[in-house]
Formats: C-alpha cells, structure tokens, sequence
C-alpha cells in the first residue's frame, strides 16, 4: 500500500555509475553579451528591420546617384526648365508621361480657325498640344489688355472732386465738308445730376469745346453731335482734334457706363474711328488738370482662353532660335561634328553670315552674326542661329527625367538625393555637437547633484525657454541667412534633451555598489563617471539621442524652407567634404511658389522627407528597445 510505511537498510541502496568518471558538461549554447542580446531583439522585428533596410538605401542613394546619373544637376538650363515627371511603364497608362496640363491661357485671336473656332495659346508651339486636348472657352475680364475683347467702360469720380477727365490717344482728322459726328453709346447711368460732357479741340480753337452733353435725365442710349458746332468763324476744310469725355458728379457713387465711341461721316454707314473694348480702355488721363480725379474702368470684357495638354519634353528638344550663341561654343560644336556640320551659303538669307547646315548637324542654319565686343584687345562676338537641341544635348531619344526638372533647367531626381545627402550631414554633423555637450553637461549635472544641478538645470530651463523665432532673428540679425546662422539655431538648445536623459541615468546608477566600492578604494570622479557609470546607461543615452538626428533634418528643412537657412550657391565645406548649397527644405522651398502648377517640385522632396523621418524614428524605437535592461533576454 502507498501508504504503508516501510524500514529502509542500507542494503536497499547502491551506488550509481560508480566505476565511471563524471566530468562537467559543456554547455550547448554560446554566452550572450548585452549588445547581442539586444542585436538579436532587434533582428527579430521585423517592421524595425524593414524601416532599418529603407534608411540605409536612402543614406546609399545619396551617394550613389549623384555619381551615376547623366543628366544635369549643377549648371542652368533655361530650355529644360520645369520639364514634368517622366517615366517609363506608367507613361504608357498616361501617368507621369511628361505631357503638362495647361490652363487659362491667353488665345492669340490671329490664329482662330474659321472652320473649328479654335484659337491657339499665346507661347506655346502648336504642334506639341496634345490632338484633341484644346478647347477654347471665354471668362470674364476687366484688366486693359488687347486680349481683353469687347466690354464696357466705367467712369467714376474721386472725393473732393467734381470731374474726371479723359481723352483719345490720337488726333482725329476730319473733312469738315462730310459733316463728320461723334456717336456714343451710353449702357447705364447712375446717380443724379451727373453729366457727360463731349468736347473735342479743332485746329482752330486754343481750347477744348463741348460739342455735347448727356445728362442723367436723358438715359441710355446712343447720342450723336456734330463736330461744326465747335468751330466758330470761318469753318476750315480739314480739322484734327482728341476726343475728350468729362464725367461731371459730386456725388463718389455716381458713374456711367459706355462701350463705344465712334466718328461717322453724315453721308457714311461705317465709322471712320472706332473705340470699343480695348481701344476704348487706351483713353488718357488729362493729368495737366488739377482739378480732375476719377476712375476710368472696364467691366464685362471677355477673355478668350485655352486649356490643353501639352508635350513638354517635344517642346524642349525641338529646333530652337538662339540669339547669342558664343562664338566659342559655336567652333567647338563645329569641330566635333567635322563634315557633318559642314556650312553653306543660305540663298534666301540677305546677311553674309547666313548659313545652312546638313541634317546631321545640330546647328540647322546662322541666322545673323552678332555685333562683336573688343575687351582688353580680345573681340567676342556671337551667332543668331537655329539649333535642334536634342542632337545638340546628344539624345537620340527622348529622355527620362523620374521627377522632373526645377526652373533651372536641372534633373529634380538627382538634385533631391544631393539636397538629403546635404540634409543628413547637417543633421549627422549637429546632432553630434548636441549629443556632445549633452552627454557632458547632463553627466556634471547628475554626478555631483545638489547645488551644481539646480544652478545647471534652471541654465537648462532658462535657454530652452526661449522662443524659437526669437533665436531665429538674433542669429539673422547677426549674422545673416547661411549655414553659420543654421547651425548655431540647431545646437543652442539641441542639446537640453540629451542633458536631461543622461542626468536621470547617472541618478539611477550613481548610488549603485560597485560605483560606492569603486569611491571606497579611492576612484577619482572622472573615472567613476565615464568608467563606470555612463557605460551603463549608454544604451538608453545612445538609443534617445538617435531621435535628435530627425529632429535636426526636420528642423534644417524647415528653416530652409522659411529662407533663413541654406540656399543654392551657397556652397560650403564641412571637414573637408563640400556641400552643394542645396537641401530638401531649399527644394520645398523652391516648389512653394508653384505648388497650384507645378505639384511635384514640392511632392517628390515631401514624400521623401517623410519617408526619412518615419524610418529615423523606427530606428530609433527600435534600438530603444533593443537596448532596454529590462527586456534583456525576452523573445
């Protein structure tokens, strides 16, 4: 039974193994160190791994695409100025095809096609719209313009003042013989005793004469006077003279509207001078009358637009008028090309230096040779010439430019990686500054506690109260935008962060044994505060202050962007390397004024940014935790 209790000998006992030798066994697995631990934490995240991936292929782009690429990124270009995104497979499903949607552009009313009413845009080469993407429509207008068609004519007088006087451009010159007449057309008038005087001043006269007047009691409508009836004595055969309108009001809400104003022959159906629209609109101030304030307006225009696709890369390497081709440039091109660009006289082209090239050619014909210059008894001059711009950039096809180009003409892809490998330096180089002195003034601070951390932490307080903006214009002030002022606005109150995490670490491990065992045999500060307790908690130090190199990137972009930081031409030299004055807070800014037209100049670098802090801050979370004691050896 089991629960019977039993008498045990010693006989109901024996020795185990006990010829055989036992030795320790070793064992199966190798000692974990802290890094490794926490390196194996970190390996097995994988969202960690993934943000770890795509940080360093960023870091590796910004080295390895400068270098590679082909297309410019450094000189001005003015013919690839803001080309859009090209790229290969989605250009097929019409995204990103180079093709730019165009707007509200002016019509040039003298191409107007009879048969489809179609008018093409002002600036824009025909052939590279896109078939069947222009369409022509009318919005309103009121600017002076000759585009601006049609409309009417407002005018209105100022406070403290009792006319408004206006008048033609140009002399009339009538026979008097035909009766000539003034017409106008009157559309509204508002207010009460108000009138429009008529005056014109014949050859004949020293001064202005109304000829008539229309008043507020007459209403709308067109009026005609007669131009005899400002001519006294004996009525000369020819006579010149303005047309001069006078808005009479004392009241500044009165005005009357007009739209044409026209002179006839009596015996004649079609004016003889005619202002409407535009035309209307050129009528002059009398400034030489002090007496005479106002307004003259138009309201109600129409302005013929246009909106279309168009092919702005076909645009771009298509045959191009140079006005001053250096002469220099121009033997050059002519010596590497040797018979292909062999000359001949152009027939149809009155000037000696006129030329025709071969097709092979980029240089398609000299137009002119520019007057030369003698400077220091050296003579420059230069050629008025077509050039093919694709054969002379040497594509033979039609090239891909991923995010397209900025207003200087320069590759927007490349040009981003050297603003980022520019932005993460900056960040890299004043991230360490902060570390640095963070590390330094937060382990005084923690060590010797009492008196030394108030008097540190209220200095800490003190500076990091200050307002961003203000440390923003001090530093201008001082020293201007660059990278000097940058810098400094980076790093004089970067480093509070990293100075208060290194002071709670060394207040959690200052007390510990083996720092007091350390003290007892004689250790000097020093050595207890980076041998023993800064290793420590470095883990935790390193792993926060990782965070401070986004935070610096974000913050250089983002001064970069107001203008205060770097901007281009303002390269510079940071241990030896130089740096383009170019960062992606430069390019954000540079795409900020064309953010409605031109989206991606401010997209691409965006995106980018954004992706370089999402990553940055994973890292950082995750060497975090990685580095964190109390998960030391959790899965």
């Amino acid at each position: 039974m089991a629960d019977e209790k039993r008498n045990l000998t010693s006989e109901d006992f024996r020795f185990v193994q006990a010829e055989e030798k036992i030795y320790d066994k070793k064992f199966d697995t190798k000692p974990i160190g802290y890094f490794k631990d926490a390196m194996i934490r970190f390996g097995k995240n994988r969202s960690n791994v993934i943000a770890t991936s795509i940080l360093f292929l960023i870091v590796l782009g910004t080295i390895i695409f400068p270098l590679l690429s082909t297309k410019n990124y450094t000189l001005v270009i003015p013919e690839f100025s803001n080309l859009p995104p090209r790229m290969p497979v989605v250009e097929n499903f019409g995204l990103f095809d180079g093709t730019s949607f165009k707007e509200d552009q002016p019509v040039d009313l003298s191409t107007i096609d009879p048969e489809t009413g179609l008018g093409f845009p002002i600036g824009y080469e025909s052939e590279y719209i896109v078939d069947g993407t222009l369409k022509n429509y009318i919005k309103g207008c009121t600017e002076a313009s000759e585009l601006c068609q049609a409309g009417e004519n407002v005018m209105r007088v100022t406070s403290n003042f009792d006319y408004l006087s206006i008048f033609s451009e140009e002399v009339l010159w009538v026979t008097m013989s035909q009766n000539p007449v003034v017409k106008i057309n009157i559309n509204e008038i508002i207010g009460e005793d108000v009138t429009l005087n008529v005056l014109v001043k014949p050859t004949t006269s020293s001064d202005y004469v109304v000829i008539g007047s229309i008043t507020d009691t007459d209403g709308i409508g067109e009026y005609t006077f007669n131009f005899e009836d400002a001519v006294t004595g004996i009525t000369p055969s020819l006579i010149g003279s303005k047309i001069k309108l006078q808005f009479v009001s004392s009241d500044v809400s009165s005005y009357i509207v007009f739209d044409t104003v026209e002179v006839y022959y009596d015996s004649q159906d079609e004016a003889i001078y005619s202002y409407s629209g535009f035309e209307l609109s050129e009528f002059e101030y009398d400034v030489e009358d002090e007496f005479s304030s106002g307004t003259f307006s138009r309201q109600n225009g129409e302005l013929l637009l246009a909106e279309f696709r168009y092919d702005n890369y076909g645009a771009a390497l298509s045959d191009k008028e140079i006005l001053a081709f250096s002469a220099v440039d121009y033997y050059e091109l002519i010596d590497s090309y040797g018979a292909d660009c062999q000359a001949y006289d152009d027939p149809n082209n009155v000037d000696p230096e006129g030329k025709l090239f071969p097709d092979a050619c980029p240089i398609k014909k000299i137009i002119a040779r520019n007057e030369s210059v003698i400077v220091a008894g050296e003579e420059y001059y230069s050629y008025n010439l077509i050039l093919n711009y694709a054969e002379y950039k040497g594509y033979t096809e039609t090239p891909y430019f991923l995010f397209g180009t900025d207003m200087a003409g320069r590759d927007l892809f490349t040009l981003l990686w050297v603003a980022t490998r520019t932005s993460l330096i900056i960040g890299v180089i004043v991230a360490s500054i902060n570390i640095s002195v963070g590390i330094v003034y937060g382990s005084i601070s923690g060590y010797y506690g009492g008196k030394t951390d108030i008097i540190m932490q209220r200095f800490a307080e003190v500076i990091g109260r200050i307002p961003w903006l203000v440390t923003l214009s001090i530093f201008v002030a001082l020293y201007g935008p660059g990278i000097t002022t940058l810098i400094l606005i980076l790093i004089v109150s970067g480093w509070i962060g990293v100075a208060s995490i290194t002071r709670t670490q060394f207040y959690r491990y200052k007390g510990r044994e083996y720092v007091l065992a350390s003290r007892t045999l004689g250790a000097k500060d020093s050595r207890l505060i980076f041998r023993h307790i800064l290793p420590n908690g470095i883990g935790t130090i390193i792993t926060s202050s990782i965070l401070t190199i986004p935070y610096v990137i974000f913050a250089e972009s983002t001064i970069s962007y107001l203008g205060y930081g770097i901007g281009h031409g303002q390269s510079f030299n940071i241990l030896g390397v130089k740096l383009s004055g170019v960062s992606v807070g430069v390019l954000l800014s540079d795409g900020r004024a064309e953010l409605a037209s031109r989206p991606y100049l401010t997209l691409f670098p965006a995106l980018l940014i954004s992706i370089l802090m999402i990553t940055f801050n994973m890292f950082g979370n995750a060497l975090r935790d990685a580095f964190n004691p109390a998960l030391r050896g959790s899965e």
